[in-house]
């Protein structure tokens, strides 16, 4: 998917603004348009003149710098029109803050974020109100969870597409789980359980390695610098897990799918996901795949 059209929603507050700087340096990497857009709850001209000019303020900034910009505003509800908004103009990307209100309006992003990412069919970029705050984001080191569904593999074509011409690194991450392995008791055996256990864990974490190894190679020949890592995990601690590696590698971006699961380790990738995008840091690229056709019958 081509980054062509990028919609940044503003609601005049700085947490709101946190989306600008990403929103820039995709811009000026892959040539997009960005449309600063937001939505009023009065349609009288003389109350929407603030906003209009604040928006307008920004795209003319943004325009200095070479950069395609337009505003846009409309009036209803914040999460469906934005939504709406993205379906009728063809917006690939929405950028938005998790947080952030301004005093006339009093958009609580938060929740504006979420509606927003459970209705539209667009990528949706979110930038944490608990990053600090940057004039300048880089995007040069990336970190993508797969579980070994294809659900979890979808964000690799759109990866293949923002870092294309970059230096960009890709960091692929699976999380192995230790297996449930019943003790029966104090009854004992040869190997014991534990040794047991560990050896199925090896094992696993083994075949992790080999299907990891096999994306980054897939990857790596169509030029995109990528490394692979297996994580020995905590039962039901996936998301942590993923966290403290995207802070461990100092990753600028968790790229993930909204939706996922593996015949294996059963991750439900929507929890995951969730819990990711309600306690990283770090800014966190959510892509819904489409859905498999059922066969006919």
């Amino acid at each position: 998917m081509a980054y062509l059209r990028v919609l940044v929603p503003l609601d005049g507050s700085e947490l709101a603004e946190r989306a600008i700087p990403y929103a820039k340096t995709i811009a000026k990497t892959k040539g997009s348009e960005l449309i600063l857009f937001t939505v009023s709850i009065a349609s009288v001209e003389r109350l929407d003149r603030p906003m209009k000019a604040y928006l307008e303020l920004n795209a003319k900034e943004l325009q200095s710098q070479g950069i395609k910009a337009s505003t846009a505003i409309a009036y209803g509800n914040v999460a469906d029109e934005i939504v709406s908004f993205a379906d009728k103009s063809n917006i690939n990307l929405i950028i938005i803050s998790t947080h952030g209100y301004s005093g006339i309006k009093r958009w609580v992003l938060g929740s504006v974020a979420r509606n927003v990412l459970y209705s539209t069919c667009a990528q949706v970029l979110l930038i944490k109100s608990k990053a600090p705050k940057v004039s300048h984001a880089e995007l040069k080191k990336f970190l993508i969870p797969l579980d070994g569904s294809p659900f979890a593999e979808a964000p690799n074509p759109s990866i293949e597409e923002l870092t294309k011409g970059t230096k960009t690194e890709i960091v692929l991450t699976t999380v192995s789980e230790p297996p449930l392995v019943p003790s029966y008791g104090d009854r004992p055996i040869n190997p014991t359980w534990k040794k047991h256990r560990d050896a199925l864990w090896a094992e696993t974490q083994k075949q992790a390695s080999e299907y990891l190894n096999k994306i980054k190679t897939k990857l790596g020949k169509k030029g995109l610098i990528v490394k692979s890592q297996v994580i020995p995990g905590e039962l039901g601690r996936i998301a942590d897990s993923i966290m403290q590696a995207a802070q461990k590698e100092k990753v600028d971006l968790i790229v993930m799918t909204t939706h996922g699961r593996s015949g294996v380790s059963r991750w439900v990738y929507g929890g995951v996901a969730n819990r990711i995008v309600e306690q990283s840091a770090q800014p966190v690229l959510l892509i819904r795949p489409s859905t498999p056709k059922e066969p006919r019958t």
